[in-house]
């Protein structure tokens, strides 16, 4: 990952010496539960355990010959021991190791991408509270619909969050597994009990059948779901893109003093942060092709997915980890403009009550559906066309038709009808 997107906390996780140390404890974990099966000695194992260490350099030096990473990396601890170093990868093949420990890696990744996506839903949940009784227009294909409550806009991503962290708990639960099963996945060469205590001490999982490999459609699962994340992220960003252009101006992310938005537009103040988490949106979701590609091995095992591995696990992690954060970071500093969506919504001469005027004429008369949409629509168009009232409008073109008791139009025109249900909607999402 470039250093601009480059989260210090997963490069930690998946730096080659971390990488490395993993597969150690990997091993160690082995030769401890070879020790519990009686096959090692105690002796030996406290050995293995305080001597077996590795030195990247010496390994791959060893890796130029033997032209296989895992066997430079067993010779390499073998050169830290004694006798006891026949212990090494005793039973395992090279994925037991490799598999065991990427799961492991993800495991400590995934417990950072947790972190952040709580804190991104407490920001949401914070906006969605606080916003819960200012009005907004409501927009349907871009265009004004009716007025809502802005709070239910947060909420919204705030439930929808909830359900992300759903299916991450999911796929979490399907990766994070441990896989010390042989060369073909048929404990012929080890036993059931090894598996079972490698993965208890390991805080892992069990993969209950593999072959050689852990199967990728549990990478594939994973890696649908950060895409899916992706998805939100991107949803969230350009909300804040369109409330920020110049024509609506009723949002616009924070600006620093000395912030720059152009190189030679001085006025310019862009949503910048937004446009980013956008584009590293896209390249997240991208990463879901090669995934699930991945899961097509020749028979019991190839490397074909090895290698975009080693590339792609890292990325994935850092970018959704820096999406997550930079978003937050910009709902946090994110600037709404209430007067501005007072103004817009005082824009439409009242107009958006046409449904709520369809709906009580409907129940209180006994003329057509099609006659009385017919005739709300006309009033519409005159109002937003000879800017009056919506309500002169009805009344100029012979409302009294189809009200009798004109009193009960002023209870229709009321604002906070729009928001009359706002409180069940959070009692229900916030409950849940």
């Amino acid at each position: 990952m470039i250093n601009r997107y480059t989260v210090k906390k997963i490069e930690d996780i998946w730096n080659d010496e971390n990488k490395l140390n993993i597969w150690l404890d990997v091993e160690k974990k082995v030769s401890y539960a070879w020790m519990k099966m009686g096959i090692v000695s105690q002796d030996e194992y406290n050995l293995i355990s305080q001597n077996a260490s590795i030195n990247i350099q010496r390994m791959l030096e060893i890796e130029k010959e033997t032209r296989h990473d895992v066997v430079a990396f067993t010779r390499a601890i073998s050169e830290t021991l004694g006798k006891e170093k026949k212990w090494i990868h005793l039973g395992l093949t090279s994925t037991d190791v490799v598999d065991t420990a990427q799961n492991k890696l993800i495991q400590l990744s995934n417990r950072i991408v947790v972190a952040s996506l709580v804190e991104l839903k407490a920001v949401l949940k914070d906006k969605a509270l606080k916003y819960k009784n200012t009005l907004t227009m409501g927009r349907s294909h871009g265009i004004y619909g009716e007025p809502t409550s802005l709070g239910l806009k947060f909420l919204l991503w705030f439930d929808e969050l909830n359900r992300q962290l759903e299916r991450f708990y999911l796929a979490r639960k399907q990766i994070e597994v441990a896989k010390i099963s042989g060369s073909m996945g048929n404990y012929a060469n080890m036993e059931f009990e090894i598996e079972e205590i490698v993965a208890n001490e390991m805080g892992l999982g069990i993969d209950n059948i593999s072959t050689q490999v852990t199967q990728r459609d549990r990478h594939a699962f994973l890696i649908s779901v950060f895409a899916n994340i992706a998805s939100t992220l991107e949803k969230i960003a350009t909300e804040i893109r369109l409330f920020q252009r110049s024509e609506v101006q009723e949002w616009h992310e924070g600006f620093k003093p000395n912030q720059k938005g152009s190189s030679s537009m001085p006025h310019k103040k862009n949503p910048i942060s937004s446009e980013n988490i956008t584009g590293l949106s896209r390249y997240l979701r991208s990463f879901t092709n090669v995934a699930f590609e991945n899961n097509v091995l020749w028979h019991e095992r190839d490397i074909s997915h090895s290698s975009n591995e080693r590339i792609i696990l890292s990325d994935i992690y850092n970018v959704l980890v820096y999406s997550l954060n930079r978003l937050k970071e910009t709902l946090e500093e994110l600037v709404i403009d209430e007067e501005k969506m007072l103004e817009h919504i005082n824009s439409q001469f009242n107009v958006f009550y046409s449904q709520p005027m369809l709906n009580y004429i409907l129940i209180n008369c006994d003329e057509s559906r099609e006659e009385v949409y017919d005739f709300i629509q006309k009033c519409t168009f005159e109002t937003m066309n000879s800017k009056v009232d919506f309500k002169e409008s009805l009344i100029r073109n012979g409302l009294n038709k189809y009200v009798k008791d004109m009193s009960k139009i002023e209870e229709i025109f009321n604002i906070n009808y729009f928001i009359r249900n706002v409180d069940k909607i959070y009692s229900r999402t916030l409950k849940k």
